[in-house]
Order: structure tokens, then C-alpha cells, then sequence
């Protein structure tokens, strides 16, 4: 007789499922995420993951409080800190995650999670913009602020950066009419800062802006 593997000694739990879902997708994408591949990379049926996700959305919502639940494993805050320390470390407890898993970041860009985890996570924003000062309505436009240009950061490191470092090493000036030397220099530059250079000036900007509202306004 032989003998049984360990994942499939161990029982179904919806954390195993995101965990193998999420394995999954960092490695073919959510578009070839399947109930059927989840399954079988547990050992089981597909059907036997219904007694713990309801359907793909329900298994894509998991994988979502699984990336949550890393971001906030990443961040503690520290109330003897500048609030500013605070934003940035929560930032990039995010920017970790979401580049550690570009096949599968949508799901925490774009799909809601109505979970106590994202509910956790967003306690967390909250508590950084109230300790700088902000009343709770501009405490949720700072937020809205960072969240738009964190979302649009993430995108375009993983789609237009990641282009023009393509194409900068393609051209050379001899390549090109006179005229385009000067974008040609423009894309060197860009490809000059490393990505985590490029948020770091990036969030150093919306801070500074935000700082000036705070001193403005009287709220610092």
C-alpha cells in the first residue's frame, strides 16, 4: 500500500486553498486559474474545494485576504515615529507585495475584498493620516491620493518602465533621426533609477505636498 502524501494528509481549509491558488497564479496568471488546477495541485477534486470557496470569485477574494494579510505582516507601526516613517513603511509593505506577485496584483488593485482583513488594512491608512494631523474627510482624500498614484506606480513599473528599459537598450543614436537623440537621453534617464528609486521620489512627493496642507491649514 502506498503511502499518502502530505498534502493530502493535510485537510482543506480555505487558507490552504488561497495558498495553492496563489502559488498557482504567481506562476501562470489569473487567467489559467482554474478550480479544477487548484485542486489538483491539493490532490483532491475540484468539488472539494466548494465546502470552502463558493465559486472563482469566492477563491479570488481568498488569494486577496492571503496578499492583505502579507502587506499588514510587514508593517508594525510605531507610535514613537514621524507619521511620514509610518506612511512610507506602509507603503512599501505594499509595493513589496504587489512586485512579488505581478501575475496576480489585479487582485488587490482592482477587486474590492470585503474581508476583516482589508478592513485591517485600511485601519492602518486611516491611523497614519489621523496621526499627521488630517481630519477624518481629508484623512480619506490623502488616502485616495496615495492609493490612485500607488496604483497607477504599480502598474506602470510593471508594464510602461519595464518597456522603455526594453527598448532603451534597442536604440542607439546612429539608429535614430537627430531629432529623437533628445528622447533617446530622456529614456536613458528613466531607465537610470531603479524602480524602488523611482517610488521612493515619487511618495517623497506626495508627502512634501501634504505637509504643506497640514502646515497651511493649521492641522500640524
Amino acid at each position: 500500500m502506498g503511502t499518502m502524501s502530505t498534502i493530502e494528509r493535510l485537510p482543506l481549509t480555505r487558507q490552504r486553498i488561497a495558498e495553492a491558488a496563489l502559488l498557482l497564479g504567481d506562476d501562470e496568471g489569473l487567467d489559467k486559474l482554474s478550480m479544477r488546477k487548484v485542486g489538483a495541485s491539493l490532490g483532491v477534486e475540484a468539488m472539494s474545494l466548494y465546502n470552502h470557496v463558493g465559486n472563482k470569485d469566492d477563491l479570488l477574494d481568498a488569494v486577496g485576504d492571503l496578499l492583505y494579510s502579507d502587506v499588514l505582516s510587514r508593517y508594525e507601526q510605531n507610535p514613537d515615529a514621524d507619521w511620514k516613517d509610518n506612511a512610507r513603511a506602509l507603503v512599501f509593505a505594499f509595493w513589496d507585495v504587489a512586485m512579488e506577485h505581478p501575475n496576480v496584483v489585479a487582485i488587490i488593485l482592482d477587486r474590492p475584498i470585503p474581508s476583516v482583513t482589508k478592513m485591517l488594512f485600511l485601519q492602518q491608512c486611516y491611523e497614519v493620516f489621523v496621526s499627521a494631523g488630517f481630519p477624518v474627510n481629508e484623512a480619506a482624500l490623502a488616502f485616495n491620493t496615495v492609493a490612485g498614484w500607488m496604483t497607477g506606480v504599480v502598474r506602470s513599473e510593471l508594464t510602461l518602465m519595464r518597456a522603455l528599459f526594453e527598448q532603451g537598450a534597442s536604440f542607439a543614436k546612429d539608429d535614430v533621426p537627430e531629432e529623437f537623440h533628445g528622447v533617446l537621453d530622456f529614456m536613458e534617464c528613466c531607465n537610470a533609477w531603479t524602480p524602488v528609486e523611482r517610488v521612493e521620489a515619487g511618495f517623497n512627493t506626495l508627502l512634501a505636498g501634504f505637509e504643506q496642507e497640514l502646515a497651511a491649514k493649521g492641522w500640524k
